[in-house]
């Protein structure tokens, strides 16, 4: 034990919950941070976007994560109670559109994509060297990478029934590995470019520096949601994962684009 040897009274517990894709970040600078603050523990548990916003307004969690907006029914309940919270952008993340890697097709339009996702094109005879059905997988709406996906993606079309949808990353990836004809999407946090082939979209791939320079089309904010009210402790936290120093150098380690401190 150090010198600073653990007094247990003074443990500190700063819960955090929702999104699997900020979860991950949190992973890596809540260790630092606990090595830093040995009196801090930051449990962490995911259960998707839409729980990090439920927890921080009913007081289960002390931050939320999210990687995507507030849906308009978590929105009203908390219009209606009259409950506050603010969002703090941490970081940049792309949403890169993804295929079996046989498909020969390396690049689509963004009219093209919203064309497939909103079911007008699908086949992929339609879109040059391949044949066969075009299989959409999408992302259950409880999911962060569902709502900007869709925005940007479908606009103000609707994502077609006929797609399959996933509830995590495991059965996507599952999904698009085991059939050549389909089609998917993840945050490229989640990219694993050993089993699935990202596309360019408008001619642009999901890089570092084309989500970093706002070229490549699809992208998302990660957030840490906290309530205005909340403690010393947990406002320090929040601090750390903007500070140049810390936080946002183990964000850009991640290969995701850092909000403070370029």
């Amino acid at each position: 034990m150090s010198s600073q040897s653990m007094d247990h009274n003074n443990l500190h517990f700063i819960q955090l919950r929702g999104s699997t894709t900020v979860m991950k970040l949190m992973q890596q600078i809540g260790l630092q941070y606990m090595n830093e603050y040995p009196n801090i523990r930051l449990p962490l548990v995911g259960g998707g976007t839409a729980m990090g916003y439920k927890s921080v307004l009913d007081g289960s969690s002390d931050i939320g994560m999210a990687s995507g907006q507030i849906s308009p029914e978590i929105q009203l309940w908390a219009q209606k109670h009259k409950l506050k919270f603010e969002e703090i952008t941490i970081a940049a993340d792309g949403i890169a559109t993804i295929v079996n890697p046989v498909n020969p097709i390396n690049e689509l339009t963004l009219e093209q994509l919203h064309d497939i996702f909103t079911g007008s094109i699908t086949s992929w005879n339609a879109l040059g060297k391949y044949s066969g059905p075009i299989n959409v997988v999408s992302h259950d709406p409880q999911l962060g990478t569902y709502e900007p996906w869709r925005r940007q993606v479908a606009g103000k079309d609707h994502i077609t029934l006929r797609a399959k949808v996933v509830t995590s990353l495991n059965s996507l990836m599952q999904s698009i590995t085991s059939d050549p004809f389909s089609i998917g999407y993840v945050g490229t946090t989640f990219l694993d470019k050993q089993k699935v082939k990202p596309l360019a979209i408008d001619g642009v791939l999901p890089t570092y520096s084309s989500i970093k320079n706002r070229q490549y089309p699809i992208r998302n904010n990660l957030q840490l949601l906290m309530r205005p009210s909340t403690s010393k402790e947990v406002k320090d936290f929040v601090a750390y994962c903007l500070d140049s120093k810390h936080g946002q150098v183990i964000i850009k380690e991640m290969g995701l684009v850092p909000v403070a401190g370029e």
